[in-house]
């Protein structure tokens, strides 16, 4: 008598990992590369005065940092009201997750103390696919152009990359060699937002730079404010409905608060140790 072929059992899919603040994964992430700025200019005073014109997602790298030193600066761009905070490929309790590389897998690092991995970088549609099945909150799919980053790293995608990789049912930001004459081209392609590095690092006002990208591109999706990882708090604090009011007497209003000081692009960053510049 033959043996009864029991068939696979099939392997759970992850859930996507929550996006770590309000709303969905947003249409605009910066990557940092401090080597890219301007003269005297600190990343912590430049991303916040990015966050003034609206960025709300940052993926930190530097990796040539100290673990200490990069720590430190992670911690400090946590602080910045309404901004999430992710640690490029190396996991960091001071973030709110991580972004890893193509190669890289999640799985250690899925439920340690460092947030979830909320992305991944891919370079192929398949990539993207394998991210999207192991959880991935959103994916920077590049290269979309030629890189003044990256000179020569990989030649552009075509841009039926976007669309393909856009059916994985995964956020994807194009990367790679874009501006904000590039967005609309990004968006047609499938894309569901941008990410970007040098055209906002090289710029001499950084700000106004993101402020322009942002005036290109459509707002987040609208979703629930994600769980949070125990003891972090989504950047924005908790949703206004949570809140209680406060009342006042109104013979006695509160005074008024001084409007806190705007972070100088030019503050001194003796925790940064200078970069070379790319070559």
């Amino acid at each position: 008598m033959s043996a009864v072929v029991q068939p696979p059992v099939p392997r759970p899919v992850p859930a996507p990992a929550p996006w770590p603040g309000p709303g969905g994964p947003p249409r605009l992430l910066l990557l940092t590369d401090r080597s890219q700025l301007g003269l005297g200019r600190s990343l912590v005073g430049t991303v916040a005065e990015c966050v003034e014109a609206g960025l709300r997602a940052v993926v930190v790298r530097e990796p040539d940092l100290h673990p200490r030193t990069r720590h430190a600066l992670l911690a400090a761009l946590a602080r910045l009201p309404g901004l999430v905070v992710i640690s490029s490929r190396l996991p960091d309790p001071a973030a709110h997750g991580v972004h890893l590389a193509a190669h890289q897998r999640p799985g250690r690092w899925a439920t340690s103390a460092a947030g979830p991995v909320v992305g991944r970088s891919c370079h192929a549609v398949g990539e993207v696919r394998s991210a999207a099945a192991e959880g991935a909150a959103y994916v920077v799919l590049s290269p979309f152009g030629v890189s003044l980053s990256k000179p020569g790293h990989l030649p552009p995608l075509p841009r039926t990359a976007y669309a393909e990789a856009a059916d994985a049912g995964v956020p994807v930001l194009a990367l790679g060699g874009i501006g904000r004459d590039d967005v609309a081209a990004a968006l047609d392609a499938g894309a569901h937002g941008v990410a970007v590095m040098g055209a906002v690092m090289r710029a001499r006002d950084p700000a106004a730079e993101v402020a322009a990208l942002l005036a290109r591109l459509p707002p987040p999706a609208s979703r629930a404010l994600a769980a949070q990882p125990p003891g972090r708090q989504a950047p924005g604090g908790p949703p206004p409905a949570s809140r209680p009011p406060t009342s006042h007497p109104p013979e006695r209003q509160p005074p008024e608060r001084e409007p806190p000081a705007r972070a100088s692009c030019h503050a001194p960053s003796t925790a940064l140790p200078a970069r070379q510049p790319l070559r």
